[in-house]
């Protein structure tokens, strides 16, 4: 079986210190980079998704203002490569950018430079699994699961490497995607 993994929005405006106070994801984003570092091999095709907001619309109106393009904010968090013990990209196949223009949520709807899509890397590669986790499991992780089962793959939300906005928003997030069908695990590989 063809698996990818999709490491969403690790970005620096989605820890710690970044304008949601998202307190613990530097930590999450520790594990996701050793957790990609030991287990790289497993994977068929790495790729990151970053917000990366040019002129995302009314996207600023509903959120604090983040992840502008080409600013600290929108960089990958420094704590995935302090986790991998290498520089993190080097690990990572594709980088890919998403709400440029508009509210994408999702990963699907993230380009690499080249404008190739998500979905096209996916079926390039023959993918027939896929592996997410990330920030905000009750946002854009939640929204990049739901299009893989839209698309018809077999979708495993790796739980402890993904950080919600709240413990009882994750919970229920789990839930929600557990019931449409996809797979809650640890990455461990451990079903909850």
């Amino acid at each position: 079986m063809t698996v990818a993994l999709i490491v969403v929005d690790v970005q620096n405006d989605f820890t710690d210190e970044g304008p949601f106070s998202l307190t613990g994801n530097d930590a999450i984003a520790r594990r996701i980079g050793a957790y990609v570092a030991g287990h790289r091999h497993r994977y068929d095709l790495v790729l990151t998704t970053q917000d990366w907001h040019i002129e995302p619309g009314d996207h600023f109106d509903k959120h604090p203002v983040h992840c502008v393009a080409d600013t600290l904010g929108a960089a990958l968090d420094p704590e995935l490569d302090r986790g991998a013990g290498v520089e993190f990209t080097d690990l990572v196949d594709r980088q890919l950018f998403k709400g440029q223009f508009g509210d994408d949520y999702s990963g699907f709807y993230a380009v690499d430079g080249a404008g190739v899509s998500l979905p096209t890397l996916l079926e390039q590669a023959g993918v027939e699994r896929i592996d997410v986790c990330g920030f905000a499991e009750d946002g854009c992780v939640a929204a990049t699961v739901r299009d893989g089962l839209a698309g018809g793959y077999r979708v495993c939300l790796l739980a402890d490497l993904s950080g919600a906005s709240s413990p009882s928003n994750g919970a229920r997030i789990e839930g929600e995607l557990e019931a449409e069908g996809a797979e809650i695990t640890l990455a461990q590989g451990s079903r909850l």
